[in-house]
């Protein structure tokens, strides 16, 4: 690797990388070294370099032409010896801190220049002309850009081959695993009173490298939690969580995170009040209707927040009923609906309304045949989930609407899109809906916020009353950094929403495979692949009952959902997987895995894995 660096004192970086392993790099062919003295390349007679600043200010600026002359001066001579264009970087105290991750990207660039600022600064032209990116060593402000080029030099040299000697020389290095170093020891084994740890003296491997990734995990988490952090979610930490249960929650991504905190920090006025603050809140809260609204294909008056999907599905239902008395009596919801709709229909049979399970086929589908003959001329609403929560079944809602279209046009059909919003394309006219109702906490946005899509002329009457926010359907002052959370939530899950779609298509794959490879008809598969959102998993292993899988899963860091409440009472069990018509002992053995689109191969086969151990180590238990 050639580097070449251009500075006011050549001598006080040259002195610095002539020692030690930069030294011996050096000697060795590994780096070519090369120092450029900007000063010489200054075309006025007093060689000068500064200038006073454009706009005032204290202090001199170095000038342009003689860091473009130097730059351009070492660029043909390298060119000379066969390198081709430089990668050139300032060093600054307003660039990116220099990390391991840097410095081994810097390593791959066959021919560096690195440029030593002084003064108050550089130019900006001269920045903007020839620098590939800026860098920092820290939050803080040296003499001179010469003492942080000798630690980005000396830092990049140990990623270069053969620097080092053996490849493995730098490889537990601190920040090598995202870990800081473990406490090293030396002769004699007793100095002062104080010895070195036993372990390290007893001659197992095995027990000095547990002990040495426990002291470093232990520092780290001390000195650096957010390393440490990082730590727990990369693949070097045996101890990290392997979560597939997305589909009871999902993990907040750190972008939606940094939009909550910004909004609760800037945007903290009433958007219903009339001051400066309140209008700024308002223009955010009104920008991210929009953006909920053109993830629908709806606009962007139609989309009513709420604070869960739960609260949006009540909306939809009772405030429908509530404002069209005379649209009929009757109420139609498939038989594996969430409790949230279940539970709400069930609410209306103290009001007169008379409330009809449409059943489902051994997939968990809706059977369309089913729903024509219950649809009648006292039918007021239909309710039926996009994407069911524990089998994955994705319910035809395109041809659910043209059977209702076909007998009475003016019957209201309200999907609960909760487990289907973010994963599958959407867009309300051409599923023929008339309502629908998602949640942010599903795509790795805020707990706390929901909407409801009602097509425009349809009536509602609130459910809560009071402010009258969110045009009288449901009063409260708005959750804006939650709102605002969900908005960007939802612009990560669209933007790339087949591709994530493929690629969780290929872990669920990964995981049924290797399922199957390893127990074959031993156990029980729920969900079927072609009728089922790759999302979602459900599979039975019993005769293990599944809440003791659950929890064994549990003590290994792994975290799923159970298929039933596993109780031997037949009211608690799954009511999904009962209307599929599935034996009660496979019910009871029923698991739910549920991928998101950072579910990653790796951690498909390091769950299979714990899902193995556990799994033998519990039929052994039950043999026994």
């Amino acid at each position: 690797m050639k580097i070449d660096v251009l500075t006011l004192f050549p001598e006080m970086v040259k002195t610095a990388l002539s020692e030690s392993i930069v030294g011996r790099a050096v000697n060795s062919g590994h780096i070519d070294l090369g120092f450029y003295q900007i000063r010489d390349y200054s075309e006025n007679k007093q060689n000068k370099v500064d200038d006073t600043p454009y706009g005032g200010g204290p202090g001199m600026l170095m000038t342009c032409q003689p860091l473009a002359s130097c730059c351009r001066a070492a660029t043909e001579n390298a060119a000379a010896k066969g390198f081709g264009k430089p990668y050139t970087v300032l060093m600054s105290p307003r660039g990116t801190k220099l990390d391991a991750k840097t410095a081994k990207r810097l390593a791959g660039n066959p021919y560096m220049i690195v440029v030593c600022g002084h003064y108050e600064g550089i130019d900006q032209r001269f920045i903007d002309a020839f620098c590939d990116e800026e860098i920092s060593i820290g939050d803080y402000v040296l003499t001179g850009g010469e003492l942080p080029a000798a630690v980005l030099i000396d830092t990049v040299s140990r990623f270069v081959p053969g620097v080092l000697g053996s490849p493995e020389s730098g490889g537990d290095e601190s920040f090598e695993k995202l870990l800081l170093e473990y406490p090293q020891y030396t002769k004699p084994a007793t100095f002062e009173g104080a010895d070195v740890p036993e372990v390290l003296t007893g001659g197992n491997h095995a027990d000095i490298e547990a002990w040495r990734l426990k002291e470093a995990e232990k520092i780290t988490k001390e000195r650096r939690p957010d390393l440490y952090e990082q730590y727990e979610e990369s693949a070097f930490c045996e101890k990290r969580v392997i979560y597939f249960d997305n589909s009871a929650t999902t993990r907040q991504t750190p972008r939606v995170t940094a939009v909550v905190a910004e909004t609760a920090r800037k945007f903290y006025g009433n958007p219903s009040s009339l001051t400066r603050l309140g209008m700024l809140a308002e223009k955010e809260l009104t920008a991210a209707r929009g953006v909920i609204a053109g993830t629908v294909g709806a606009d962007r008056n139609e989309i009513t927040f709420t604070a869960s999907g739960t609260e949006a599905n009540n909306l939809a239902i009772k405030g429908y009923l509530a404002a069209n008395k005379h649209s009929g009596s009757k109420v139609i919801v498939s038989a594996v609906e969430h409790p949230s709709v279940l539970e709400t229909a069930k609410s209306l049979e103290s009001l007169g309304y008379k409330v009809e399970l449409c059943p489902v086929d051994g997939r968990g589908v809706i059977d369309i045949k089913a729903l024509f003959e219950m649809i009648d001329s006292d039918t007021a609403l239909i309710s039926v989930m996009t994407v069911n929560s524990e089998t994955g079944a994705i319910m035809p809602i395109k041809e659910i609407a043209a059977v209702k279209n076909s007998i009475n046009p003016k019957i209201i059909l309200h999907t609960d899109c909760v487990q289907g919003y973010g994963k599958l394309k959407i867009d309300v006219k051409d599923l023929g809906c008339d309502m629908l109702t998602a949640s942010a906490h599903k795509i790795h946005g805020p707990r706390g916020a929901g909407f409801l899509y009602a097509r425009r002329g349809i009536r509602l009457a609130p459910v809560t009353h009071g402010g009258g926010q969110e045009s009288g359907l449901r009063s409260g002052t708005e959750n804006l950094p939650a709102i605002r959370g969900f908005a960007a939530a939802a612009e990560d899950a669209f933007k790339d929403i087949g591709e994530s779609y493929e690629n969780v298509k290929r872990a669920r794959n990964l995981f049924r495979e290797l399922l199957l490879e390893k127990y074959g008809d031993k156990i029980h598969i729920n969900s079927d692949p072609d009728a089922t959102l790759p999302y979602i998993f459900n599979v039975s292993f019993s005769p293990i009952r599944a809440e003791v899988l659950l929890h064994a899963l549990e003590s290994e860091n792994m975290f799923v959902s159970v298929g039933s409440a596993c109780s031997s009472k037949k009211k608690n069990r799954s009511h999904v997987l009962t209307a599929m018509n599935v034996p009660v002992k496979i019910i009871d053995g029923s698991v739910r895995f549920s991928f998101s689109r950072f579910t990653t191969e790796e951690e498909i086969r390091k769950g299979a894995e714990v899902l193995f151990k556990a799994v033998k180590e519990l039929k052994r238990a039950v043999r026994g």
